[in-house]
């Protein structure tokens, strides 16, 4: 998000608070950006600027079919639970509860920045998502490199 990169374990405090990283808090603040689009997908909090949720993830399905069963899908697993949430002064964002619930956020906090957006996960689901990550990765190359002398 906003340039930085960066993978950090944190902890949200008892009011569901995650503290920002400095380095991000300042980008923010010089970017006039108070409050980001949450929203949990397959297992993480993903966090974007209310700009890239509207360009990005909103952006899309402006006018789909209301009806349309692949459109209610997104809909409702994608769009229905985000919420924008407000960057206190002390530069902490307050993750809603329904959110930490579905993403099983407890204490302790996986926080990694990738291309424009945050994502926040359960330390122990970010290590099993990353290691099937890897896999499918290392799988979908050899494949393409197969294709590819063929």
């Amino acid at each position: 998000m906003l340039g930085e990169r960066f993978q950090l374990t944190s902890s949200l405090d008892s009011k569901g608070r995650l503290a920002l990283p400095a380095r991000l808090r300042t980008q923010m603040v010089e970017a006039s950006i108070d409050e980001l689009v949450l929203t949990c997908v397959d297992g993480g909090v993903r966090a974007f600027t209310p700009e890239d949720f509207a360009t990005r993830i909103e952006g899309p399905y402006v006018d789909a079919d209301p009806f349309d069963p692949d459109a209610q899908a997104y809909f409702y697993a994608v769009l229905a639970d985000a919420e924008t949430c407000k960057v206190d002064g002390q530069g902490r964002i307050r993750i809603p509860t329904r959110l930490r619930e579905q993403a099983g956020l407890v204490k302790e906090v996986k926080v990694l920045s990738i291309l424009r957006w945050l994502e926040i996960w359960n330390p122990s689901n970010f290590a099993a998502v990353q290691a099937q990550s890897r896999q499918d990765y290392r799988q979908n190359r050899s494949q393409r490199a197969v294709a590819k002398e063929g």
